[in-house]
């Protein structure tokens, strides 16, 4: 079965082609940037219909992660992020209805819930699948628009999506990658994970999820959580916080952003089947120790030549 990725730069492929490698999948790796990669590739830009009529053709299913991304707002005009995330987006599903290709893994963002994500005066914020999207940037728009035009494939074409609301995974050290994991991140090869479930399920034809590590303590627990979260996690996590200090690391600043929201993962779990394994507790006992290697895929290559 032949996967093609776009964007496979990009930090989602080059975790995830490897995985698909291992799976029996053949990856098919297409870039506007050349790539020395161990796999089949294209270069081609999917803002060029012609470029991704010929990535797509032949090809069982597509992984669709070219896009410019919120930290790029700063940086690229709203043309830009039009015509790379929705108008690419556009051409994908263009191609796929020409070549009868019925599957598509769209890869969205936790940012299109925008102004659903609001700080409550007491308690915390459940982020579900089930609230609107409401994006605050055009980046988070611009998302909206890709699921929508995925929505719209699926009930007139028949192309089956899943849309991955991702959280954060970009490559970050050791301890900022750790406690992301309790705020809306999410290892690398859970990422993965979730996409090759994407590719082994035969009966969804459209749904979104999110997709970031299991938080280790329930809704109940959460007020507490959110009103002292450094003794919070010495009580859950013995020496933690002698931990982080002795890795060089500030406990009150990693803890600092997103701790009144809570990123459920039932809707994957239960639909999916997606079980992430690399959460919040595996990485505390990789602190314990000593063990970075948890962690390989801050330093994984581009395959860029």
């Amino acid at each position: 079965m032949k996967v093609l990725i776009t964007g496979a730069g990009g930090n989602l492929g080059r975790v995830l082609a490897p995985a698909l490698a291992d799976k029996g999948y053949e990856p098919v790796m297409m870039d506007y940037r050349e790539m020395d990669a161990p796999f089949p590739f294209i270069k081609g830009d999917v803002t060029n219909k012609e470029d991704v009529f010929r990535a797509v053709e032949g090809v069982d299913a597509v992984v669709h992660a070219a896009a410019l991304h919120g930290i790029h707002l700063s940086a690229y005009p709203r043309d830009d992020y039009w015509k790379l995330n929705v108008e690419g987006t556009y051409h994908v599903y263009e191609a796929a209805k020409q070549f009868n290709v019925n599957k598509i893994l769209l890869c969205s963002t936790m940012g299109v819930y925008g102004a659903s994500v609001k700080e409550p005066e007491a308690g915390y914020g459940i982020v579900s699948e089930e609230l609107p999207a409401l994006p605050g940037d055009f980046y988070g728009l611009s998302k909206k628009l890709c699921e929508e035009l995925a929505q719209f494939y699926s009930r007139a074409h028949g192309i089956s999506t899943i849309a991955y609301r991702l959280g954060m995974f970009v490559p970050e050290d050791f301890l900022r990658y750790g406690f992301r994991l309790l705020k809306g991140g999410v290892d690398d090869r859970d990422v993965a994970q979730s996409f090759l479930l994407g590719l082994e399920n035969t009966t969804i034809s459209y749904e979104a999820f999110n997709i970031m590590a299991e938080v280790p303590f329930s809704p109940d627990e959460f007020a507490r959580w959110r009103s002292e979260p450094a003794a919070f996690l010495e009580e859950r996590y013995p020496g933690l916080a002698g931990l982080v200090r002795a890795k060089g690391g500030n406990l009150d600043e990693l803890l600092a952003m997103w701790v009144h929201i809570y990123w459920p993962i039932d809707r994957a779990k239960d639909m999916l089947g997606y079980r992430p394994q690399y959460n919040f507790g595996e990485f505390y006992e990789a602190l314990r120790t000593d063990n970075e290697g948890h962690y390989p895929y801050a330093n994984l290559p581009w395959w860029g030549i």
